[in-house]
């Protein structure tokens, strides 16, 4: 498998998208979260959503510097620009 191949900035910001977020979907299901979109638990459980987001985003960095040792560049920093969205998020939240 040729490493210049797969080696693109918009497929690591794709892959550094999906992966919190089916991060985040796993964790929610591991914990009992599946009521999280009834009238007003979404304000109760900001602070724990918030949480969830921080955590996916170590999930990612972790990603972030296997790529980065793999010498695969574009890729890592797709991945590294795909962060930025899900910390502001998580900001926000807690």
């Amino acid at each position: 498998m040729n490493a210049s191949k797969w080696d693109n900035f918009w497929l690591g910001l794709l892959l550094g998208l999906i992966l919190p977020a089916l991060f985040c979907l796993a964790y929610a299901h591991t914990i009992g979260l599946h009521h999280l979109w009834q009238e007003g638990m979404f304000e109760m459980l900001k602070p724990v959503i918030g949480r969830m987001l921080l955590l996916s985003t170590f999930a990612n960095m972790a990603v972030m510097f296997l790529l980065y040792e793999l010498n695969v560049w574009k890729l890592a920093k797709g991945v590294l620009v795909a962060i930025i969205p899900y910390m502001a998020a998580a900001i926000i939240l807690l």
